[in-house]
């Protein structure tokens, strides 16, 4: 008697049909999630650089006010 769930030997299991209807399904999801991680990554490095070009127009000023005194 074979318990439920195993196969008899000698024979093979192949990949069920409902693993191969799922490849289409998640090669969009891995795209969605790359493009999501790309723009996050350009927006924050695009933000640091405004955020330093600030901080030295600011610092820019400071020191030529301190040198005029």
């Amino acid at each position: 008697m074979i318990p439920a769930g195993a196969t008899p030997l000698g024979d093979e299991l192949f990949a069920h049909h409902v693993a191969l209807l799922a490849i289409p399904a998640i090669v969009p999801a891995v795209v969605v999630v790359g493009v999501v991680l790309y723009i996050a990554r350009k927006d924050r490095r695009e933000e640091r650089e405004e955020r330093d070009l600030i901080e030295r127009a600011f610092d820019g000023t400071d020191h030529e006010e301190s040198d005029t005194e």
